[in-house]
């Protein structure tokens, strides 16, 4: 009976195969050499969008002038050259980061301007005719270099969680700063942008012109919530 028995078990470990040398497994490219990086899921988020555009100082509203803004919550730099915004919804396209040797550091925002000609002339990587629907529902999924979903944010029925222009001003959708928390594709974790004061202006590569009614934060820290939470946009 012994015999049998030891049999049945050495049968039933053989179903738990080896999984083999490092190199049979899935692997992350590091981004060394100013080669593009992997990523993991939810170590890159999505921080700010500026679907509503831009009003520079003639009070002249650009709604082809946007950004989305990018934040790094990993625990390595990443280059993100060739990674894709999918975005679907009432648009249904891809976007493709640039090729650059930029690392985009741990706690550091990035952003992807539309244009360097209107309120943002000095973005991180510029995504000529990248374009947001206007006020309608739209969803945007994060995808690395190897084709994996590092996140999606928005809904594809809903109307943007936040952000818009009432006419005046136009506000950003941004995240609300707490490390590792939320999920992007739930209402609460975003928020209007808010002119609430802080000792560090995050509004400083916005034209300055445009800073009266262009609300907004991009390659910042984002602005306090209204429950004042906030973050100082790095580990420390």
């Amino acid at each position: 009976m012994i015999r049998p028995l030891l049999c049945i078990l050495s049968l039933a470990f053989a179903c738990n195969p080896d999984p083999g040398e490092v190199d049979q497994q899935v692997g992350y490219r590091v981004g060394t050499d100013d080669e593009t990086s992997s990523g993991e899921r939810g170590t890159i988020r999505i921080s700010e969008v500026l679907w509503s555009g831009s009003v520079n100082a003639d009070g002249v509203h650009d709604p082809d002038d946007i950004f989305i803004e990018l934040r790094n919550e990993s625990n390595r730099p990443v280059n993100l050259s060739g990674w894709q915004i999918e975005q679907s919804g009432t648009l249904e396209v891809t976007w493709i980061i640039p090729e650059g040797d930029h690392m985009v550091q741990v706690g550091e925002h990035v952003y992807i301007a539309a244009k360097t000609s209107g309120c943002f002339p000095d973005p991180d990587y510029v995504i000529e005719g990248m374009r947001l629907p206007f006020g309608d529902p739209f969803r945007l999924s994060l995808v690395d270099a190897d084709e994996r979903l590092i996140e999606p944010i928005g809904d594809r029925e809903m109307p943007p969680f936040a952000g818009g222009f009432d006419l005046v001003d136009s506000r950003s959708m941004e995240r609300t700063e707490l490390m590792f928390g939320g999920y992007g594709t739930e209402p609460a974790v975003w928020h209007f942008y808010t002119d609430q004061e802080v000792d560090v202006p995050n509004n400083v590569r916005i034209v300055e012109g445009c800073r009266a009614h262009t609300l907004a934060s991009p390659g910042r820290a984002n602005s306090p919530d209204y429950s004042g939470a906030f973050a100082t946009g790095s580990f420390e």
